[in-house]
């Protein structure tokens, strides 16, 4: 499995920037790291209320105007912390890493010996789409955005982690698959796990409309089940 990088944030460093009208800061670098348990509890909060506020509009909704106001703190209290929107959105894509790592992850790395694909892909799905309901936030990052900056590099890395996950798995379950063929199922797979993942960003829409998301989330696993059958049911190494 590929391992996620996890970059350090400067420590300790004094920028004078100005904050622009908007409420965004304009310099690109960390103002400090969080010193004791009352620092780390203020980033946190920072950082949960970028969440929430990534969750709700996207990354155009997160300014130090609104992070502060939604948290209770002032712009300075911010600004201690994080110098713009793109070093709160790169210290967000690093945590949502460090989630995905022990919960997504986690998931795709149980052990499926024994099991038919139906119930492997229960195992292993399920836990993920737990994942994403907890943190709506997170669908900026899987959506698999174009472009560049930093939300757009953290859904790269993202991306590449699950489908190298996705790839390990198969060779645990079909260890003599063929590199090639590889890769491509666990593209196809990957890919309707991204189905599942939006649906859920859909769902109020789709209940209001008097959809059944649990069903179509239902009805995709059994099409990933049925792929995966398709493709590595006949292998020898398959119990």
């Amino acid at each position: 499995m590929s391992k996620s990088s996890h970059r350090q944030s400067p420590g300790n460093k004094t920028v004078k920037s100005p904050v622009s009208e908007d409420g965004n800061l304009t310099s690109d670098k960390i103002r400090r790291s969080p010193s004791g348990e009352r620092g780390q509890r203020r980033r946190n909060l920072i950082l949960d209320t970028a969440a929430d506020l990534l969750a709700e509009g996207g990354a155009e909704a997160i300014n130090t105007n609104a992070l502060a106001d939604r948290a209770g703190i002032s712009v300075g209290s911010v600004y201690q912390y994080f110098s713009n929107k793109e070093t709160i959105l790169k210290a967000l894509g690093e945590r949502y890493m460090q989630q995905l790592g022990s919960n997504t992850v986690a998931a795709l790395q149980q052990d499926v010996s024994g099991l038919d694909f139906a119930a492997m892909v229960d195992r292993v799905i399920d836990p993920m789409i737990a994942f994403e309901r907890k943190h709506p936030g997170f669908r900026h990052l899987n959506a698999g955005q174009e472009g560049e900056g930093t939300l757009v590099q953290a859904a790269q890395r993202v991306d590449r982690e699950i489908l190298a996950t996705i790839y390990d798995l198969l060779l645990r379950v079909c260890p003599d698959v063929n590199p090639i063929q590889g890769w491509q199922i666990a593209r196809v797979t990957k890919a309707l796990y991204k189905g599942m993942s939006y649906l859920i960003q859909q769902e109020k829409e789709i209940v209001k409309d008097g959809g059944d998301v649990g069903g179509m989330i239902a009805d995709m696993k059994q099409m990933m089940a049925d792929y995966l059958e398709d493709h590595l049911g006949s292998s020898p190494f398959r119990k």
